[in-house]
C-alpha cells in the first residue's frame, strides 16, 4: 500500500519492519522505509461490555465481544541523503493520512499471507490477485471469496476477524501521543530520526460462546380505575454478570442508578430486578471489593448480562 499509493519506487526502496538498532542501520545498502511495532495494548474506550445474544429453540447463545488492541508503529525513512529521507517519509505521511481504515487491498494481502502460512497455497494465490487488484477490490469481494475458500477453522477465524466489524483503524498518532518515539529511540541508543507514530486498531475475537436458558423482560401493567384513569408499567429484568473469561461473579450488587432496588448476584451470577422504568436505564455494578462499574441498557432488550474487567 505504501509503495503503490505513495508512489514509491519499489525496485529503489524496500519496507521492513525491523528493530532499528545501530547494526541494522549500517547494514542497509538501499533507501529503506521501517515500520518497528514497539507497543502493543488495549483500547479500552473501545471495550464492549454487553454480550451479543443469538436465540435459538429455547436458549441463547451468547459470544463474549471482541477486544481491540492498539498496536504502535514507529515509521522512519532510512537514506544517505537527507533529502530524500524527508521526501520519503512525506509520501508516506500522506498516504497514510488517506485511510482512517485499511483498505480491502491491504486486507486480501494479509490474508494471503494467513493462507500461505497454513498450508493452503491456491488460496494464497487467490487473495494474493485480490490485493493485486488495487482499489478494484471491495470488502464484498473479499466476503466472497472467504465464504467459497477451503481453509481450516483456525485460518477462517483469522481471516474473518480482518474483514468483520469493528474493522481494522488506523491513524497518525497526535504530537503528544508522538513524543513516546523519543523514548523508543533512546531505548535503541540511536540519535532520533524524523519518525511517525502510527496506530493500527485491531479486534481480537476470543471465541467464547455461552449456552444459557433465555432470560425474557416481564411487564406489568397496572390501570387505576379513577376518573383519571391512570396506568403504570412495571418492568422486570434478569441477567447474569460475568468477568473477561465467561466465568459468572457471585456477591455482586446490581442496582438502578439512582433508586433503591437492588439484586446481589448468586452462585452462578444471576440478578434480577423489579419496577424497571421503561427505554433507556443506567445499572450500577458494585462488586464485593467495592469497584463500581456503570451500564446502560434498553428496555426491552435481548439481553441483560454485564461483562465485567
Amino acid at each position: 500500500m505504501i509503495l503503490n499509493r505513495g508512489l514509491i519506487p519499489a525496485n529503489d526502496v524496500e519496507i521492513r519492519f525491523e528493530r532499528p538498532t545501530k547494526e541494522w542501520v549500517h547494514s542497509l545498502v538501499r533507501p529503506t522505509i521501517n515500520l518497528y511495532l514497539f507497543d502493543i495494548d488495549e483500547n479500552v474506550d473501545l471495550r464492549q461490555t454487553n454480550m451479543p445474544v443469538m436465540r435459538g429453540g429455547s436458549g441463547a447463545s451468547y459470544r463474549m465481544p471482541m477486544r481491540r488492541f492498539d498496536l504502535r508503529y514507529m515509521v522512519t525513512a532510512f537514506t544517505t541523503v537527507a533529502d530524500d529521507e524527508h521526501l520519503l517519509i512525506y509520501r508516506v505521511l500522506a498516504t497514510l493520512l488517506r485511510f482512517s481504515t485499511l483498505p480491502p487491498s491491504s486486507l486480501a494481502a494479509a490474508m494471503a499471507m494467513i493462507a500461505g502460512r497454513e498450508g493452503y497455497a491456491d488460496e494464497a494465490a487467490r487473495f494474493t490477485a485480490l490485493a493485486g487488484a488495487g482499489e478494484r477490490t471491495t470488502l464484498s469481494d473479499l466476503r466472497s471469496a472467504l465464504a467459497s475458500a477451503e481453509v481450516g477453522s483456525a485460518a477462517r477465524a483469522a481471516m474473518m476477524a480482518l474483514i468483520d466489524e469493528p474493522q481494522v483503524t488506523a491513524k497518525i498518532a497526535t504530537a503528544e501521543d508522538s513524543l513516546r518515539l523519543l523514548e523508543v529511540w533512546n531505548a535503541l541508543e540511536q540519535a532520533p530520526r524524523p519518525s511517525l507514530l502510527y496506530v493500527v486498531t485491531v479486534p481480537v475475537d476470543l471465541d467464547i460462546v455461552i449456552d444459557t436458558p433465555l432470560v425474557l423482560t416481564r411487564t406489568l401493567r397496572v390501570r387505576q380505575r379513577t376518573d383519571a384513569d391512570t396506568s403504570a408499567e412495571f418492568i422486570r429484568i434478569g441477567g447474569a454478570v460475568r468477568d473477561q473469561t465467561g466465568a459468572p461473579l457471585s456477591g455482586v450488587t446490581v442496582a438502578i442508578e439512582g433508586g433503591a432496588i437492588e439484586s446481589v448476584t448468586n452462585s452462578e451470577g444471576r440478578y434480577a430486578l423489579s419496577h424497571v422504568p421503561a427505554g433507556e436505564v443506567t445499572l450500577r455494578v458494585v462488586r464485593p471489593d467495592g469497584r463500581v462499574h456503570i451500564t446502560t441498557f434498553a428496555t426491552p432488550s435481548d439481553s441483560y448480562d454485564i461483562l465485567l474487567d
